[in-house]
């Protein structure tokens, strides 16, 4: 039971920090599982695998014209990353709140139970009926494990939901601007130098957040 509820703790602080590592590193190549140590770990996609369609070059008249996009900045003001890791700490919140409270009546429990059996003050049909009330509270805690793997498995998809709604929203509003626009992030450095100029990063966020500002206005009207 301790085993359980140390365990929970640990994967809700990992589901909500895997977050951001899956927007930053913005690659349909790999998803990830929930091992049963508790540890988050990438996979190879199969069959049985949610798949990412591949955003297919256009072909457009070259441009010769470079741009690049800095992930930190899409991490801190995207609407939608911002509602997806408040939305996941609630989660986080509550599932604490549960593993915290059965913590403690499964510890009054039994320290109750083992009293009982030390003192032979109770009847046998009290100390099973205890032990029951004590495996009730071990089921729950095994409940909330399930839910923290159904919310850890849930943040990987809305996350590659995000990333695949990113590289279609890029292709449709590129429309030939640009013959290449690359990511920079600070966390993982793979250009070294850019010209301010190239760096769409600004506008980019503004139409993403408009368009999903949109959609969720449109999505409360069908509600």
């Amino acid at each position: 039971m301790n085993k359980i509820l140390i365990g929970l703790n640990v994967l809700l602080v990992a589901a909500v920090a895997f977050l951001f590592y899956k927007v930053n590193s913005l690659s349909s190549d790999t998803d990830v599982s929930v091992k049963q140590d508790n540890t988050i770990e990438p996979i190879k996609k199969d069959k049985d695998i949610i798949k990412v369609s591949s955003i297919n070059s256009v072909s457009t008249p070259v441009t010769g014209k470079i741009a690049f996009v800095n992930i930190d900045q899409i991490n801190e003001q995207s609407t939608e990353v911002n509602d997806l890791v408040a939305e996941a700490k609630r989660s986080k919140t509550n599932i604490e709140a549960s593993v915290e409270s059965l913590s403690i009546k499964y510890q009054t429990k039994m320290e109750e139970y083992q009293a009982s059996a030390k003192a032979g003050i109770r009847s046998q049909a009290d100390m099973e009926a205890l032990a029951k009330e004590i495996q009730t509270i071990e089921r729950e805690a095994q409940n909330k494990q399930l839910q923290m793997d159904n919310l850890s498995m849930s943040i990987n998809e809305k996350n590659t939901a995000f990333q695949e709604g990113l590289k279609q929203f890029l292709a449709k509003w590129n429309n030939g601007r640009f013959d290449y626009i690359l990511t920079y992030s600070n966390a993982i450095p793979s250009m070294l130098l850019g010209n301010a100029s190239l760096d769409i990063t600004k506008e980019v966020i503004e139409n993403v957040n408009a368009e999903y500002k949109n959609r969720k206005s449109s999505s409360k009207i069908k509600k």
